[in-house]
């Protein structure tokens, strides 16, 4: 890529939803796991690795990295493990310790993007599922005359969570952002309102301004969350995403958007479209399905032993599950044994589970969670 159109990356991963517990207790929701084998963060780490973006710096909360880095490991799998990368890890809290010093707070993201010698910057997070084309987006932002490009995809309202950024145009069919919660307390919500992706391209030198105007006010945040809040005070462009998205704002939305990949439209517009999602590689033997095993309509990661019913459920690499058990409409994460006799509907079954012969049910809206490295020995019923 030349360098009239290099990009750098700022990858914020600080987003905390108590409606996600206790699937987000021991990790940050952008390692959640997804559709088997992908975690959260593999989708905007995908959109910057094939956007040949080689500088990323990227935030977490204090105590949420080890789980970040067991998962990317070198970075290999999405280009960042090159001479030519440069990958920055912050945590969140360091720059609010260096506030209450009265110190240059946002020193770090100011002198990476002046060290990046990159003309545009791409703001991303990993709290919405999308497959955006980052080199789509910078030609429509190098088409304007406008210093920010936001991405948006037009949603249900009902999708939405107080705090999202909700892209509105004016009479001059000018745009500006607004938060959900600002429009419901207006009573102007519409069916369809159209979301924006947390996805900004913006041109470096003016970010760096914006950075430092925000500093010298005192104002403190993650850089994306600051850009959203100000949205209306620059004239922004927007690119209009048309592909999958899934907006995760509890638990329910994060079981649906998992459950919607088991439509094959769904799944291959996402993970197997022009550019493809990178994650993790793990080199383990296939699932092996017992002669008395039946499946219909779930998918399966690598390494499971599969010898009882599954029904419309994703089930995770590893996993055991004995004869006379019947897993439906459920999701299983990694290294999970159910064993005979267990009847498990409407569930999210975490990491390194032991399920005895049980009953476990919940419901479409109400799936029942159990923690990671639980022993189930008694029913659990969501009524």
């Amino acid at each position: 890529m030349n360098n009239i159109n290099k990009m750098c990356a700022i990858l914020s991963n600080v987003t905390t939803y108590d409606k996600l517990s206790p699937l987000t207790d021991d990790r940050p929701l952008a390692t959640l796991p997804f559709d088997c084998k992908y975690r959260l963060i593999d989708f905007p780490l995908s959109a910057i690795s094939n956007a040949n973006i080689k500088n990323v710096l990227m935030s977490f909360n204090e105590g949420e990295t080890q789980s970040v880095f067991d998962h990317m490991g070198s970075g290999k799998e999405w280009g960042l493990d090159s001479l030519a990368a440069h990958l920055f890890v912050y945590i969140q809290q360091d720059f609010e310790r260096k506030k209450d010093k009265g110190q240059p707070y946002f020193s770090s993201q100011i002198n990476f993007l002046k060290k990046s010698g990159a003309p545009y910057t791409v703001l991303i997070g990993s709290k919405i599922i999308a497959n955006v084309d980052l080199q789509a987006v910078l030609k429509i932002h190098q088409s304007s005359d406008k210093h920010i490009t936001t991405v948006y995809k037009k949603m249900p309202s009902s999708e939405f969570e107080p705090y999202d950024t909700v892209v509105r145009f004016d009479e001059n069919n000018r745009a500006y952002g607004v938060h959900m919660h600002q429009i419901e307390e207006e009573g102007t919500v519409q069916d369809f309102e159209n979301l924006a992706l947390n996805t900004f391209i913006v041109d470096t030198d003016w970010l760096i301004s914006f950075i430092e105007e925000m500093q010298e006010k005192g104002e403190y945040s993650s850089v994306s969350r600051l850009l959203r809040n100000h949205l209306w005070d620059t004239d922004t462009n927007t690119y209009e995403y048309t592909g999958y998205v899934s907006n995760i704002l509890n638990v329910k939305s994060y079981y649906d958007a998992n459950m919607a990949m088991l439509e094959p439209s769904n799944f291959t517009s996402l993970l197997y479209g022009a550019k493809p999602i990178y994650t993790k590689i793990k080199n383990e033997v296939p699932t092996f399905f017992a002669e008395n095993s039946w499946s219909h309509r779930s998918q399966f990661g690598s390494g499971c032993i599969i010898e009882g019913v599954v029904i419309d459920s994703l089930v995770s690499r590893g996993t055991i599950i004995e004869p006379d058990t019947i897993v439906d409409k459920t999701l299983v994460f990694t290294n999970a044994h159910i064993k005979r006799g267990a009847q498990i509907k409407y569930a999210i079954i975490d990491k390194g589970v032991v399920i005895e012969g049980v009953k476990i049910e919940g419901t479409p809206n109400r799936p029942v969670i159990i923690k990671k490295g639980s022993h189930v020995t008694e029913d659990i019923i969501e009524k």
